[in-house]
């Protein structure tokens, strides 16, 4: 199976509303397994929009038709952002020549179940909210030369231009033909004509039906370059007001129109500007900020202005003094920004930039790091993006008394005007016991226009709305009447109330996710928590427990009746396998082994020699062994074994050694290591009279662990080497921008920073893996493991819970997450989130695909109660998994893709090699269960070193996707006098070569 997505331009951008930039063609990027693109793998067949409005609701409905050109089966991926206050109402996919109707399920239930599916080669299809208002659906499958069809509609309400008209736009300016495009708009029961401000050709108008108004176009092979602006003009400002029955009590929407108010507002006369200069940032249109930039000034004259920019960290550029209105030094400064790295609101401080109020300009995006920030004084978000975070920018606004500008639906003239007074608000409704449920229940700007939501006892009640200023200064009521109409309206008003809501309790979203699933649920809405999927047959909606849409129900109320359905299983928790994995652990440490010795063998005639692999994807340094069946069959003679690994050294650059590394670990040096590649541990004092670790190991014994050091073959490299140090910077974004979307290209190039001793710069390259895609946990996971490599530990906590939140179906999410926590000697959650592993529910298939984890959760478990016994509470373990077991050699690998085959291979020094096929050695080595489909991870145990070199390598079978991700990326963590008292780690990531390629050389270790 071949996965195909989207690249980092915005997809659908014609979802977008009050965007100038060119809306891109809805169309699926497809990558081949060397991770290029075929861009005529896929296309867009047929685009039919539906739109359709009713008093200020507008409802966009999209079908879309792609053909798949190629000889392959591919998953599609689509990921496009919506207007501020837009929420997805409907999805569907084709199903047996029928667009079936999703229905709401939890995003984390709904992700286990499609993935589940998806390896049926059945048809699943999802729709889900990633961060910010951005959406994405997941297909599968669409077949080799065939089909397939989805369906996305979505809801927004429309507010006035400035001019008592409320306005709707769409972008249509696409950059290739469509073979079949269909546009329908129709505006309902207006008592003025809609405006067209602007249209796809000359042929689209509207002519009226009544109080209806309709216009309609169909184009073959139509390329479209004009978007679609209507201006719905409101003759009265009335309150309107609309009922809708539920029970014995109402929802009701109140539509008013206030003439709007403002009174002046003193600027301070120090204004700190924050300037988002992230990757992500490329995609503002920073044109239309410096415009606003410019209204402010003309209109203060004379002022002082700190400029700071973000990215990971949070840097002072310069104060800059504007007088009569001469800003040019600054318009300089910020026209010449570099935008690279991630973002980190987190690190912005008044101690970097001290104001006395700030304008705030940015995607509301924090991809490398809290979102929060610190400062008391008000704060300004202004947004140009069409990704973007709006919960986060309102929140931060309200939260420090300052405005939210969308420059996307609010022209200059208007955001001028708004920061440069005080409006007037809608500050809530009058007390009336009749009433509940009223939102928005915070102040919000009025500007002409503002929608009320609630719920009423009964069909005929009075609603006083409050309007005035901050905080609760009241100076004018509007009392408007209402009273239910046997007529039922055609707008939904109790999914405008929820979303209401929902957008109000997500502005903090943790305090209310629960509250928000239910209402996402029960209203059919997409959330951060609830997702829409579409299942094949009826009996997976049974097996899964999904309730189905409509026109399935008889069928699957008869399944569950008939219990003919496949009910699916769960597991509830690892600990009755873990306390048997204990128990062998313990077995096989108490064990006395004694090497067998092995005679050299000569070289059998045309075996195998190891060569250098250059592909580009490849490590540097590989070597390959026989696997044949029988233990003795793969062991190595040792001195060919010792020449074999000479001549792997030798491979590569000139200065391509090993990087010998001895590492003595002392408490609290661990977070002061950023060496890239090196990991220093705290050592723990071993108690005295601690004689089974004196007796059973030999932790006193000096060790190295050796790894390769990074080589790249790929064409930018050698751009980069070729230039000098100071200019390799600039270099690189010289060369960026032919890969911008390639983590491999940032993966490398931070490695190499890395290796030139420049940690900042390297992490700051890093960082933009994290703005290439939401809400993507492999990418994530590759980040995790370089950070973890190169020291950054405060940072892999970050990235390693984001993945815990996307996917608390994986156990490997929270052992990755409880590992980083340990790194920042966090220990006790650590230890508390390890332990869950073996707690969590998980489905059959999970335990089964991650069946043998808990050999590894076990040894880290102990490890931490071992070293940290003083700093953590282990009532809440299980006993009988408490077993102290230290070892001479531990090396776990990890790797960041689901559906992958990686063996762990450990040869040593007599020739041995453990593996799969041969999980136990003569000298004690021990290694997990293969895991063949999960993410792992695999360790080697050895308790009793025998002296000499071991070598550590990693068989690559090969994954089943291909994804934005590029190769998959393994994490290898070597330990000596593992739980000993003086335990040495290194850490090295590696990007596998094409898979079926043996024996990637790890690293080494002697003894």
């Amino acid at each position: 199976m071949i996965r195909f997505i989207h690249s980092s331009v915005l997809l659908l951008l014609l979802l977008v509303g009050g965007t100038n930039s060119m809306a891109q063609l809805p169309r699926l990027k497809s990558t081949d397994t060397g991770g290029k693109e075929d861009k005529q793998a896929v296309k867009l067949q047929s685009l039919d929009i539906d739109v359709q409005v009713t008093g200020t609701i507008a409802t966009t409905v999209m079908t879309m038709t792609f053909h798949n050109a190629s000889h392959r089966v591919l998953e599609g991926e689509l990921t496009f952002p919506l207007p501020e206050g837009a929420s997805v109402s409907r999805y569907a996919l084709d199903i047996n020549g029928r667009l079936r109707e999703a229905v709401p399920v939890e995003k984390a239930k709904a992700t286990e179940v499609f993935e589940s599916i998806e390896r049926r080669r059945v048809d699943p299809g999802m729709l889900e909210k990633v961060e910010g208002n951005n959406f994405r659906t997941r297909i599968y499958p669409l077949p080799a030369g065939g089909n397939r069809t989805i369906l996305v509609a979505y809801e927004e309400e429309l507010k006035p231009d400035g001019q008592q008209a409320l306005r709707y736009h769409l972008p249509l300016a696409y950059n290739t033909a469509i073979p079949s495009f269909k546009l329908k708009t129709t505006v309902f029961e207006s008592v003025e004509k809609p405006e067209l401000t602007e249209q796809p050709d000359g042929s689209f108008s509207f002519r009226n039906n009544g109080r209806n108004y309709m216009a309609t176009m169909h184009k073959t092979n139509y390329q479209p370059d004009k978007s679609l602006t209507i201006n719905l003009p409101k003759t009265s400002d009335m309150p309107e007001a609309l009922m809708q029955a539920a029970g014995d009590s109402y929802y009701f929407l109140i539509n008013a129109y206030p003439q709007a108010q403002h009174r002046p507002r003193k600027w301070a006369n120090r204004i700190g500007i924050i300037w988002d200069a992230s990757l992500s940032s490329l995609h503002r249109d920073t044109k239309k900020e410096l415009a606003l930039l410019d209204k402010i000034i003309t209109q203060q004259q004379n002022l002082t202005i700190e400029l700071g920019i973000l990215n990971t960290r949070f840097v002072k550029a310069g104060t800059f003094t504007i007088t009569n209105g001469n800003w040019q030094a600054l318009k300089t400064a910020l026209e010449n920004i570099t935008y690279d790295g991630g973002t980190n609101f987190s690190t912005i401080s008044n101690r970097v930039l001290n104001a006395e109020e700030y304008l705030f300009f940015t995607d509301g995006l924090s991809t490398f790091g809290k979102d929060q920030i610190t400062l008391q004084k008000p704060v300004h978000c202004i947004n140009t993006a069409a990704k973007a975070d709006y919960s986060v920018l309102k929140f931060i606004s309200m939260q420090t008394g300052g405005q939210f500008i969308n420059l996307n639906n609010t022209s200059l003239e208007q955001a001028a005007k708004q920061l440069g007074q005080q409006s007037l608000q809608f500050l809530g409704i009058k007390s009336n016991r009749q009433l509940s449920e009223v939102y928005p229940s915070l102040p919000v700007v009025v500007n002409g226009h503002v929608s009320v939501a609630g719920i009423v006892a009964s069909a005929d009640a009075p609603v006083t709305l409050q309007f005035g200023y901050a905080p609760r200064e009241v100076v004018m009521e509007k009392t408007v009447q209402l009273k239910a109409d046997k007529n039922q309206t055609a707008i939904n008003i109790s999914r405008v109330w929820a979303q209401k809501k929902i957008a109000e309790m997500d502005i903090q979203y943790e305090k209310h996710k629960e509250d928000i699933s239910l209402l996402g649920k029960q209203f059919g809405i997409v959330t951060r928590n609830t997702s829409l999927i579409v299942l094949e047959t009826v009996a997976d909606y049974v097996r899964y427990d999904i309730t189905p849409p409509e026109e399935l129900l008889p069928e699957y109320n008869q399944l569950r009746k008939e219990a003919l359905a496949e009910k699916e299983e769960r597991v509830n928790d690892l600990l009755d396998r873990a306390r048997n994995k204990a128990t062998e652990l313990n077995t096989w440490w108490s064990q006395v082994f004694t090497p067998r010795k092995i005679y050299p063998q000569p070289n059998k005639p045309g075996a195998p020699v190891p060569v250098q692999y250059t592909d580009s994807t490849a490590p540097a340094i590989l070597y390959s062994e026989s696997a044949a069946a029988s233990p003795v069959a793969n062991y190595a003679p040792p001195a060919a074994a010792d020449r074999r690994m000479e001549r792997e050294m030798a491979l590569g650059a000139s200065e391509s050694k090993l990087a010998d590394v001895v590492v003595v670990g002392n408490a609290g040096s661990a977070l002061q290591s950023r060496a890239a590649g090196v990991v220093v541990q705290p050592a723990a004092r071993r108690k005295a009279g601690r004689d089974d670790m004196a007796d059973n190991s030999i932790a006193q014994r000096p060790s190295a662990i050796e790894t390769p050091v990074f080589k790249s073959d790929n064409a930018y490299m050698k751009k980069l080497t070729d230039v000098s140090p100071a200019e390799a910077y600039k270099t690189y974004l010289r060369i960026r921008e032919e890969y911008i979307s390639t983590p491999l290209f940032y993966y490398d190039i931070a490695s190499w920073f890395y290796q030139q001793k420049r940690p900042d710069t390297a992490l700051l390259i890093l960082s933009n893996i994290a703005d290439l895609e939401l809400e993507n946990a492999a990418l994530f996971k590759l980040l995790a493991y370089k950070l973890k490599e190169a020291g950054a530990f405060d940072e892999a906590v970050f990235i390693t819970k984001k993945v815990l939140d996307w996917r608390p179906m994986d156990a490997q999410s929270y052992r990755d997450y409880a590992l980083a926590l340990a790194d920042c000697g966090n220990y006790q959650l650590a230890l508390d989130t390890l332990y869950s592993v073996l707690t969590q529910s998980y489905t059959q298939a999970a335990a089964a695909r991650d069946h043998g984890i808990e050999e590894i959760i076990i040894t880290e478990i102990n490890n931490l109660i071992s070293r940290h016994k003083h700093k953590v509470n282990t009532s809440r373990i299980d006993k009988a998994l408490i077993r102290p077991m230290p070892v001479d050699v531990r090396v776990v690998l990890n790797w960041n893709k689901n559906d992958t085959d990686i063996d762990l291979w450990v040869t040593d020094p007599n020739g041995e090699k453990c593996f799969y096929n041969n999980k136990t050695t003569s000298a004690g080595g021990r290694i997990s269960q293969d895991i063949t489909q999960g993410f792992g991870p695999e360790q080697f145990m050895l308790k009793k070193a025998s002296k000499g070199k071991y070598k550590i390598a990693v068989n690559y079978y090969g994954d089943t996707q291909v994804s934005i991700t590029g190769p998959t990326t393994v994490m290898a963590e070597i330990y000596t006098n593992y739980s000993n008292g003086t335990e040495e780690r290194k850490v090295i990531t590696l990007q596998m070569p094409k898979a079926g390629k043996e024996g990637v050389l790890i690293g080494t270790f002697s003894f």
